[in-house]
This record gives structure tokens, C-alpha cells and sequence, in this order.
């Protein structure tokens, strides 16, 4: 397939070629000829032949720059597609273009963008002050003209950082992302979503970011150098979405935060977390390599975040003895679940059962399954619960053992409620807002597929519920099935 990019270079290079033909046809180069002769021949009385010169007509051809008279929307949108710095290019085309770039709502800059080639072969280490020169520049041309996104990854000094930031201040630019070395205070009270990848961030940084972007309502801080403690506090801070992603030195966050409402933390190991005041935090992901968080679930995250609703972790070994220590109706505001039991040994899938019982709201229970052992307790199992808000329960890495089609039996036979059952060959794991990622599996044989497919028809107590066999999720919409799927009622 053809990129994008290279579909929008060409519309440009043949907008050149035709403005270049028309103004070759409007102005031809003049060479010398010699006349055209006519004979026109009247009779005269001296019966003489008269030779009269006529130029011969020329034909008139209305050639026309046909792509260069289209709306501007539609010029800056083919423009938008091709890289930054070959759509800067375009403004030498003619007058039509010498603007247009100048309109452009995204803009990613690196170093390769802002200086040549030369220099950029000729070191390694790029020039700052060339850079710092080059990035002044643009923004200076954008002036007046509105960014709603600006990604800036470069290797400016600090001081050199400082002293852009009045230029961003006039551009009225609302999502910024940086990807420089960040070491000081800096202002932006249009911004209201901020990334930070690779920076290092000083003792006191994140606490200048939020008194000077007033208006911030979602950040992200990704592979950063952190100091060992983060504190998200601020009088009117309007932060609801925090996102915080392999930063290893940090040990304690600590949170004062009115409006903050999704917590997201993906790291190697776990930190101290101090809730002091959050009362509007509704929805926490949790996902820690190296240590075991269910006792911190089970323990101070539920006794700290009595309004929460929206729970997603990751489970070790450990995870049956710290159900069994649960106190009762410790989740009794959560809605919506979702649990991956992975690279342990294979436990009871029964042990879950008091975990819902804990959650009498639960609407939405999502399992990951994906155990060390293929086989687990083959030994029928007789639970009894009642579930009356629970509506939707997903089961990815669905191999189809007895332990779990009698875990899925209970579900259809103690959920009054509900209106879907999904299953899915294939694991499925939710890794934060920046991916959700899937194991390819083998498929069910036949027999296996028509067992599974046998066993749970007709089980349900409600009446509206429908079960889905699967091989594979898709990520758009978790409730939308491939082709090779069984759904019953």
C-alpha cells in the first residue's frame, strides 16, 4: 500500500509541474522564424500575381494550476500528511503556497527537523544553539496562527528551554508533549494535556507543573528520572488523569488532588501510595513486576479509596491467601473489575468467588487467565452465590479445562442479571491506556469447541443472557466477535 505521505508529496510535486507547464505555455520562448507566406492571388488588369504575407493564427490554450485552486482546508490537509519538513517545502511552490504550512494544527519537531543535513551528517552530537536558533524561528513564523498539539524532542540546554517558552505562550497550544531534559518552572495556562517521556525531573518539578498549567487535566510521565518522592498537590488543581510508567527511583507518590478521578501506575516495583485526600478517585490500574500487590489491594487501597469503582491489577501466588484475609463488602462501591492471573501455578478458580461476593456492585468482571500448568482441579465444584447486578464477565485465555467451564457454569447460574458471557482462547491483557496486548494461541479442535459450546448451553438463569466461544478478542470493542464464533443462548 501506498503511505500517506508519499500520496501527498506526489499531489504537491505534480501541483509544481503543472504551474510550471502553464507558465511555460503563457510565456513561450521566443525564437526566431521565419514567417509563414500565404499567396493570395487577384486578378488585375496587368494579369500580374500579388503575394501578400499572413501570419499564421496561433491557438490559444487556458492551462490551469488545478490542485493549487482547491480551499486551503484541503491544501494544509495534504500537507498535514507529509513530514514536517517537506511541508515547509511547499511555501516555495508559488504565492498560492508560501503560507499554507503556517496553518498546520499538529507539529512534531526533533533535531532532523531543524537542521540541515549537512550538519546533521557531519556530528553526532547536534549543535544547540542551532537548534535553539532554527526552533525560534518557526515559532515565530506561526505566531497568531492557533496549535492544538505540539511535540517537541530535541537537545536544548535549559536556559534555552526557558526562554521558548514565551513563544508557546502566544501560540495558544493545548496539548503539549516534551521530550527535552525539563529542570525548572515554566508557565503554559492553555494546556490541558501534558506527556513527559525520558525526562528528568528534579525535586520539586511536578509540583511547578502543576501551579503554572492551570488549566491541566491530564499527565502522563513515562521512563522518567524522578526523584524519589512525587507529591500531586495544588491549590484549584484540576487534575483528573494521572499516568505514571516505569519511573524505578520513585518509592512514595503521595496525592491531595480534589478532581482526580483515574489512577494509572505500571512499574517494576511498588511504591508507597498516600492518599490523603482524593475523594473523586473512581478507577485505579495497577501492574507491578518484581513484588505482590494483592495484599496492598485487599489491604490499604481498599480502605483508602472508599469510592472506588473501577479496579484492574495483576496477581502473583499469594493471591489466595490474601482473598481469604478480605474483610466484608470491602469493594462495596465497585462496578467494574478486571483481573489477570498470570505466571503462577494454576489455583482454583473458585478461590475467586469471595472476591465477588465482596463487590455487591459489580456490573462488568473481566478474567485473564494464563497459568504455568495447562491442567488444574478437575473435581466438580458446588458453589452457590447470588449476583444480582453483574451483566457482562469476559474470560481471555479460556483453555477449556474443568475447572473452568464449572467456574463459568457458576457465573451463568448465579448471575440473575446478566446479558453476556464471552470466552476467549487467546490471553488478553490490559497494559494501561498505552496498549492492551494479546498471546496468540492455538485454536480449540473441533471436539474440544463443541464440548465447551455443549456443556454451558442452556444454563443460564437469565433469560436475556447470551454465551460467546471465541478465539480472540477484538481491542476496539471487547463484545465484538471473529468469525469462527459460537454464540447460544
Amino acid at each position: 500500500m501506498i503511505s500517506s505521505s508519499r500520496v501527498a508529496f506526489s499531489l504537491v510535486i505534480l501541483s509544481a509541474a503543472i504551474a510550471a507547464f502553464s507558465k511555460l505555455l503563457k510565456n513561450p520562448p521566443t525564437k526566431k522564424k521565419k514567417p509563414s507566406l500565404q499567396c493570395i492571388v487577384k486578378e488585375e488588369p496587368s494579369s500580374q500575381c500579388i503575394v501578400k504575407k499572413q501570419p499564421s493564427s496561433h491557438c490559444s490554450v487556458d492551462n490551469k494550476d488545478m490542485i493549487s485552486e482547491l480551499p486551503d482546508d484541503i491544501l494544509i490537509l495534504i500537507i498535514s500528511y507529509m513530514p514536517l519538513k517537506c511541508g515547509i517545502r511547499t511555501s516555495i511552490l508559488s504565492n498560492r503556497w508560501k503560507n499554507l504550512y503556517r496553518y498546520l494544527s499538529n507539529v512534531k519537531l526533533n533535531c532532523g527537523d531543524l537542521l540541515s543535513r549537512h550538519l546533521l551528517e557531519a556530528r553526532s552530537d547536534h549543535n544547540s544553539s542551532l537548534v535553539f536558533y532554527s526552533l525560534n524561528r518557526f515559532l515565530k513564523l506561526r505566531s497568531g496562527s492557533e496549535i492544538l498539539f505540539f511535540r517537541l524532542s530535541c537537545c536544548l540546554s535549559r536556559h534555552q528551554f526557558i526562554d521558548l517558552i514565551s513563544s508557546f505562550g502566544g501560540l495558544g497550544v493545548r496539548t503539549l508533549d516534551l521530550q527535552p531534559t525539563l529542570e525548572s518552572e515554566f508557565r503554559f495556562n492553555s494546556i490541558q494535556i501534558l506527556s513527559l517521556s525520558y525526562v528528568v525531573l528534579c525535586d520539586g518539578a511536578v509540583e511547578f507543573i502543576l501551579s503554572n498549567c492551570l488549566s491541566l487535566h491530564s499527565l502522563r510521565i513515562v521512563n522518567c528520572d524522578c526523584p524519589s518522592k512525587l507529591c500531586f498537590s495544588g491549590p484549584g488543581l484540576r487534575l483528573k488523569s494521572l499516568y505514571i510508567f516505569g519511573c524505578g527511583d520513585l518509592e512514595e507518590i503521595e496525592f491531595y488532588a480534589d478532581n482526580l478521578v483515574l489512577f494509572e501506575f505500571f512499574n517494576h516495583v511498588l511504591v508507597n501510595f498516600v492518599f490523603k485526600h482524593a475523594p473523586r478517585l473512581e478507577s485505579v490500574f495497577l501492574d507491578v513486576f518484581n513484588e505482590n500487590v494483592t495484599p496492598f489491594v485487599f489491604g490499604k487501597l481498599a480502605k483508602d479509596l472508599l469510592n472506588l469503582k473501577s479496579l484492574t491489577f495483576t496477581k502473583d501466588h499469594y493471591f489466595k491467601g490474601s482473598i481469604e484475609s478480605m474483610e466484608t463488602d470491602m469493594f462495596s462501591k465497585l462496578r467494574r473489575l478486571n483481573l489477570s492471573l498470570i505466571s503462577g501455578p494454576r489455583i482454583d478458580l473458585f478461590t475467586l468467588i469471595p472476591f465477588l461476593k465482596n463487590c455487591p456492585l459489580l456490573e462488568e468482571f473481566i478474567l485473564n487467565i494464563n497459568f504455568l500448568e495447562n491442567e488444574g482441579p478437575e473435581e466438580k465444584k458446588q458453589a452457590v452465590g447470588l449476583h444480582s447486578e453483574l451483566k457482562k464477565v469476559e474470560i481471555s485465555g479460556f483453555v477449556g479445562t474443568e475447572n473452568e467451564i464449572e467456574f463459568a457454569l457458576y457465573i451463568l447460574k448465579s448471575a440473575v442479571g446478566l446479558e453476556k458471557l464471552v470466552m476467549s482462547k487467546c490471553l488478553s491483557i490490559y497494559m494501561g491506556t498505552i496498549n492492551c496486548r494479546t498471546r496468540s494461541e492455538n485454536r480449540w479442535s473441533e471436539e474440544k469447541h463443541e464440548m465447551i459450546s455443549r456443556r454451558l448451553r442452556g444454563q443460564a438463569i437469565s433469560e436475556t443472557a447470551q454465551v460467546v466461544t471465541q478465539y480472540a478478542a477484538h481491542f476496539q470493542d471487547k463484545w465484538v466477535v471473529e468469525d469462527d464464533v459460537k454464540v447460544f443462548l
